[in-house]
């Protein structure tokens, strides 16, 4: 009999007592129970000595245990059916631990506090009637959700760590950073044919030479394992150049290059944009400065604005919205506050007329914008608001953008062209200027990444005439014949990489079955512009004797153009008619015409590594920016950060 037993079971016999040499003593359960434990639930077995009897199973353990047939090693739980050792030469140790500790023990049980709150319903009476009820709910604390909770809120919401603080816990910061950091976001679509934008790395790096970003891609990139990479998107600085001219050599060496990454290279639309633009605005920079002064005076302080407001009510302007701030290195956002501030014009001349320290206060650049000023930016924006729509088109990241690129950006030519023969001066100047930069970036037809003109292509509302009809209306015909020969060579080039790789059963020749394709051409209407003003006359019928599905695709007619037509959908759906373009569709879609993406990333880097956070290890700044990333895009899947229009949205009501 085993120690523990002793303290457990009540001795009876007293021979056994006066016994010097007592013998080994056997218990029995007597039948009938006469006393209660302190404990509830349990009882004290009375046992007495029987000669020859049978040895009994008396530790409280076993009012928890039952035995299991055939297996007198183990004892399995009443409460969770788990099998416990009850070995004799380990006692039942281990049937004690685990019954403290069994969850679903009735006494183990709600041992946490609970709180009592009222969740409120709606409910439908038997007279048809609705009515909210409150029902009664209990919350129970549980340390591992409230711990996820806040760890999501912090990365969300971008929190100081020091909310975290308790007492005694000393949070100790460094001096600023200088550091330089580095955004790698991927773009691809999965096997459901939904876009995903991920930011993958958000890392320092330790200078801004070509080679040193490129290595520091591809650091990242077999840290992923990645290395069937289309494009590069970059902005247009020198630097980045170099980079992908090394990463074309390190790709080139892995498995899956795409054409030996020719089309690597591929330039940010919106930062070339930016630069046109600012080109342009040269000759009006005054007067703009003018007006984001007054902007700044009027949103400065409660006092100024409810002048304003006053301003407004008396010239009897039925606006909601008002005036918003610019970033002056951003145009479309000077675009915003701009179109902003034109709505109040009235508004601002009397604040001009009856406000003197709003006139004090502009004397510094130069006054407040007079009539000519106003002039100026009421003749221009309507120019600048091509530029914006189509900045805003491709710096989406949740969304297809390659196949709108080179409408856009070929619509802006069109239009720029058109306003160097204006009749006013300023706009004729303004569209000068802003040909020149246009033309350094895309005049070259050898440096213009094809790629984009392919994202066309395989749009089914367009197909290739239409591109062609673009490049013949953008270029003079040398030109024209050079890039649309380039277009047809690399749209071949790309089929036959691609059908290379198709599993044999997929290389047949498309079969005589018709695409879900119906329509006009596909052909459809840009704002404000001419573009495709005569195209209906001018694309021609292909011939009709395709002989793979690649002349199949261009020889069907194109998809009618409808308002809810999606093109990711669309290719989906096209596994029995087009398996091999729909392999190239899915990646060259991938494709994002600007780094916006990126960029958005810096805006929340710039709120984790504030003033009170520079003491934030590089590793665990890249795990806030990363995370944050990700848990946005599970909750928002078409969700656009870029919106500019929440600038003025944000104003309204």
């Amino acid at each position: 009999m085993t120690g523990e037993n002793i303290d457990e079971i009540e001795m009876l016999s007293s021979s056994a007592e006066s016994s010097k040499e007592p013998k080994r003593s056997k218990v029995v359960e007597t039948p009938t129970v006469n006393t209660k434990n302190k404990r509830k639930g349990k009882k004290i077995v009375e046992a007495v000595e029987a000669k020859g009897g049978k040895k009994k199973k008396t530790s409280s353990a076993w009012d928890h245990f039952k035995a299991i047939n055939g297996d007198k090693e183990h004892a399995e739980c009443i409460y969770c059916a788990r099998k416990i050792s009850c070995a004799s030469a380990n006692g039942t140790n281990a049937m004690k631990r685990h019954t403290e500790r069994c969850k679903k023990a009735p006494f183990n049980l709600e041992k946490t506090q609970t709180i009592l709150y009222f969740e409120s319903k709606t409910k439908c009476n038997a007279d048809g009637t609705i009515e909210t009820v409150s029902v009664p709910k209990l919350w129970r604390f549980d340390q591992e959700k409230i711990r996820e909770a806040l760890a999501k809120m912090v990365i969300l919401d971008s929190y100081h760590l020091a909310l975290l603080n308790v007492k005694d816990f000393v949070y100790t910061w460094t001096s600023a950073q200088n550091l330089s950091y580095m955004c790698l976001t991927a773009h691809f679509i999965d096997d459901t044919w939904k876009l995903h934008k991920m930011i993958i790395n958000f890392c320092p790096i330790v200078g801004h030479s070509g080679e040193l970003i490129g290595r520091a891609v591809e650091k990242c990139l077999l840290e992923w394992g990645l290395k069937r990479i289309l494009t590069v998107t970059v902005d247009n600085a020198s630097s980045n150049d170099l980079a992908v001219k090394y990463l074309k050599q390190i790709v080139n060496l892995w498995d899956g290059s795409v054409l030996d990454a020719q089309f690597l290279h591929m330039r940010c639309a919106a930062h070339i944009l930016n630069l046109v633009v600012k080109d342009g605005l040269k000759d009006v920079d005054n007067s703009v400065m003018k007006v984001r002064a007054a902007v700044k005076y009027v949103r400065s302080s409660p006092a100024r604005l409810q002048k304003f407001r006053s301003c407004i009510e008396e010239e009897n302007i039925n606006n909601k919205s008002l005036v918003c701030f610019d970033i002056e290195t951003r145009w479309n956002s000077t675009y915003c506050m701009l179109k902003s501030a034109l709505v109040l014009i009235k508004a601002f001349k009397n604040m001009k007329t009856k406000c003197i320290p709003y006139t004090k206060e502009l004397r510094k650049v130069g006054g407040p914008p007079d009539d000519e000023d106003w002039d100026k930016v009421t003749t221009f924006l309507p120019f600048l608001e091509i530029f914006y729509e189509a900045t805003l088109s491709f710096s989406g990241s949740r969304y297809v953008t390659g196949n709108n690129f080179v409408e856009e950006i070929f619509d802006i030519g069109y239009t720029i062209n058109r306003y160097i023969d204006d009749s006013n001066v300023g706009l004729k100047s303004m569209a000068r200027q802003m040909k020149m930069k246009f033309d350094k970036y895309w005049e070259n037809v050898n440096n213009v990444n094809v790629l984009m003109f392919i994202a066309l292509v395989i749009d089914p509302r367009h197909k290739l005439r239409y591109v062609e009809w673009i490049v013949r209306r953008s270029y003079d015909p040398k030109k024209s014949f050079s890039l649309c020969h380039r277009i047809k060579e690399t749209l071949t080039s790309l089929f036959e990489f691609y059908a290379s790789s198709q599993p044999p059963a997929s290389q047949m020749k498309s079969s005589s079955m018709e695409s879900s394709g119906h329509g006009d051409g596909g052909i459809r209407k840009l704002k404000g512009t001419n573009l495709r003003k005569d195209v209906v006359n001018e694309v021609e019928l292909f011939d009709t004797s395709e002989t793979t599905e690649l002349d199949k695709y261009l020889g069907d007619k194109c998809v009618r153009e409808t308002d809810d037509f999606d093109i990711l959908s669309w290719w989906s759906m096209q596994t029995m008619n087009y398996p091999i373009l729909m392999r190239i569709a899915r990646d060259i879609l991938t494709i994002p015409g600007c780094t916006v993406a990126s960029e958005s990333a810096f805006s929340t880097g710039g709120r984790v590594l504030d003033s009170f956070r520079t003491s934030l290890t590089p590793r665990l700044v890249e795990a806030l920016i990363c995370t944050q990333d990700w848990i946005r895009a599970s909750h928002n899947t078409i969700m656009v950060e870029e919106n500019l229009l929440a600038l003025e949205n944000m104003e309204e009501g």
